[in-house]
């Protein structure tokens, strides 16, 4: 009776024992499987230290946060887009027969030299190259020597604006050169930073002004050109009115007239000479035998 006793008290020690082993082995299994997820997630002190995705440096946020890197995308847009307001103004300018206020503004640039080609090539010489084009197909145009012009005070004095474009686009393109680059060893100045910023959005502005004065020029050349249609339109009416529709409407109606009747006389000459030649000729001949 006693060892059964103590059989039992054994077994129900050993099995009291597994249900608290049992019971660490799942805590530490559900543990485990918590700090795997955790780490899955990115959360908790693991997911701090090991992210998902790299962060952006310091060093980038700073290039993305440089006013002289946005300055720089600002001045090449405005670039691009006085070239494409140049270009425009060239192509309804052209064709030019004429080059002498073109060689006006490449004599005022280059003083003279007649680099025409490296004027043409600058952003800022396509202003001087592209006044000096409107103005050639200004004065291109016959209506250009009309007195109306002058006697109403609308004459634009092309040399002088050529002149003035060129002249100032060139000492801009100077102060553009001497301005340069911002200089990379002061680039965390504050002073140097924002001097250079105004300076660069100055000279922007001007090259936009002179670009908007180049443009009015290019409306006064499709204003002289509607000009010249008006003309030339007149001078064709007034050449084709000497065309008179009444006479012309009644010497056709006798035309047709006409017409029908050279019809009606050779059909009938077609019916007199077949019965003259096919009939009456024979018959005449044969009497004249017998």
């Amino acid at each position: 009776m006693i060892k059964l006793l103590v059989i039992v008290v054994v077994a129900a020690a050993i099995a009291i024992a597994l249900v608290v082993i049992g019971s660490w082995v799942v805590s530490g299994v559900r543990s485990l499987g918590v700090g795997l997820g955790r780490l899955a997630r990115g959360s908790g002190a693991a997911g701090e230290a090991r992210p998902e995705l790299p962060t952006v440096d310091a060093d980038a946020d700073a290039v993305f946060d440089d006013p002289l890197a946005q300055l720089a995308d600002d001045l090449r847009a405005a670039r691009a887009r006085r070239w494409s307001q140049c270009r425009a103004i060239q192509e309804l300018a052209e064709p030019t027969e004429s080059r002498r206020y073109l060689d006006l503004a490449v004599d005022t640039w280059t003083a003279g030299s007649d680099d025409s080609t490296r004027l043409r090539n600058d952003p800022i010489g396509q202003i001087a190259i592209s006044a000096g084009m409107v103005a050639d197909r200004i004065s291109d145009y016959p209506a250009w020597k009309l007195d109306f012009f002058d006697r109403h005070g609308v004459r634009v004095d092309l040399a002088a604006e050529v002149t003035a474009l060129t002249t100032s686009a060139a000492n801009v393109h100077d102060q553009v050169a001497l301005l340069s680059e911002p200089p990379t060893h002061l680039r965390t100045d504050d002073d140097v930073v924002d001097t250079y910023t105004a300076k660069a959005v100055l000279l922007s502005r001007r090259l936009d002004g002179l670009v908007e004065r180049l443009g009015a020029l290019g409306e006064y050349q499709q204003i002289v050109a509607a000009i010249q249609h008006r003309q030339d339109k007149r001078e064709w009416l007034d050449r084709v009115s000497a065309i008179d529709e009444f006479e012309n409407e009644v010497d056709a109606q006798w035309d047709a007239t006409e017409a029908d009747r050279i019809r009606t006389s050779a059909d009938e000459s077609e019916m007199l000479a077949s019965i003259y030649l096919d009939a009456l000729a024979p018959l005449a001949k044969k009497l004249e035998q017998e």
